[in-house]
């Protein structure tokens, strides 16, 4: 008599990362859409981001049943910090575009700083998978765009817009391109 093995760990939460990644596609298509748009309509949209993100990752760091404690509370860390920050963008839309730049600069390096030990916590490089290599890349990324934002924080609107945007649809991608891939996986 055969059994069939379980699926690996954590791919059985494949839809949490897509659900993600599409709402981080489609709001970055309406910012790239509307690229003059208000600081309060960009305050709103990058709050939604950040509490779905939030949600998301608190999500992850209840329901999956992979990874250690340590890893476990660095994403329930990031959940909370994206709730904070969301929270915080709701609650007085009229903030000036430099307040929104210093939020959107802080959460992209606080979130891609605790991204990047969350991975350099799992293990030597030579134990990382493909789907490590992208959470890193991503961390990495998110550093460099919160040091950008934080440096100029006085940019126009339309240009943090139009950061916001190709932010947004980059992480929409590869995350529901993750999503797709955990899911494969679960299928091996």
């Amino acid at each position: 008599m055969t059994t069939v093995a379980p699926p690996r760990a954590g791919t059985s939460l494949w839809w949490l990362p897509l659900i993600l990644g599409v709402v981080d596609v489609v709001l970055g298509v309406l910012v790239l859409a509307w690229p003059e748009a208000t600081v309060m309509v960009l305050a709103v949209l990058f709050a939604i981001q950040l509490l779905v993100a939030g949600v998301v990752r608190l999500a992850r760091a209840l329901l999956a049943d992979d990874g250690g404690a340590g890893a476990r509370v660095v994403t329930a860390t990031i959940g909370v910090l994206f709730l904070f920050v969301g929270v915080l963008c709701l609650q007085n839309v009229m903030q000036t575009i430099a307040v929104l730049a210093l939020l959107v600069g802080l959460t992209w390096l606080v979130g891609g700083v605790l991204d990047v030990v969350g991975v350099l916590s799992d293990g030597p490089p030579g134990r990382w998978t493909r789907d490590t290599a992208w959470e890193l890349a991503l961390g990495v990324v998110a550093v460099l765009a919160g040091i950008t934002v934080l440096t100029f924080p006085e940019a126009s609107v339309k240009t943090l817009a139009a950061l916001l945007g190709i932010w947004l649809l980059v992480l929409g991608v590869t995350t529901v391109a993750s999503a797709f891939r955990l899911r494969a996986a679960g299928r091996d």
